[in-house]
């Protein structure tokens, strides 16, 4: 199974940058939690990117981008929705830093540590590109942010009864600890709201 983009792009360059063939070898067996961590660590740590390398190299390693396509049923047609400008704007911060960078990076006379600093933002920068365009890709198909539906916009039957249950409990436990009284409030309109959507309307 193939790595993920932005992971694999920091393999690449964690390999090219002379890392431990010990952490490589961690790295191959897929991208979870942990190895991001250690990923991003060792990259820290490597301050020696090999002069002869060439900066295309280091490019073509990182600059790997996954645009989202939505499945055939899921046709994008939130094309106005609001959310997509201030993500165009961030992806657009982000791809012009990346693409300054690129450009430093092959400067004579710029220190080997400076430039490995310099590869590992272009690595953390690609990895925020591509998180940017997945979250506009789901604005384009659902006309919200990626995450849970806010409880106002819930409709499906299954759905409100999952969170009924579970606001339920919640509910009894906040009761038994008095220092989160506050809560309280939030948690009965909540209930009160769903059981206001299960409850069916009566027809005139």
């Amino acid at each position: 199974m193939s790595l993920p983009t932005s992971f694999a792009a920091g393999v690449a360059l964690h390999k090219q940058l002379g890392g431990s063939d010990v952490y490589q070898q961690l790295f191959a067996l897929g991208e979870t939690s942990y190895s991001r961590q250690v990923l991003a660590r060792e990259l820290k740590a490597l301050t020696i990117v090999p002069t002869a390398m060439p900066a295309i190299a280091l490019e073509t390693a990182i600059v790997q981008e996954t645009v989202p396509t939505p499945p055939a049923a899921l046709v994008p047609t939130h094309t106005a929705s609001p959310l997509l400008l201030p993500l165009r704007e961030q992806l657009k911060a982000c791809r012009d830093e990346r693409s300054l960078l690129h450009a430093q990076l092959s400067a004579p006379r710029l220190s080997q540590k400076d430039r490995g600093k310099m590869a590992l933002r272009i690595c953390l920068l690609t990895d925020q590109v591509v998180q940017l365009l997945s979250a506009e890709a789901h604005v384009l198909t659902h006309g919200r942010l990626p995450g849970p539906l806010a409880l106002a916009d819930v409709e499906e039957a299954g759905e409100l009864r999952r969170r009924l249950d579970n606001l339920i409990s919640l509910r009894a436990k906040v009761r038994r600890r008095p220092e989160r009284a506050a809560e309280l409030p939030g948690l009965e309109a909540d209930i009160h709201l769903i059981r206001e959507k299960l409850t069916p309307v009566p027809r005139v």
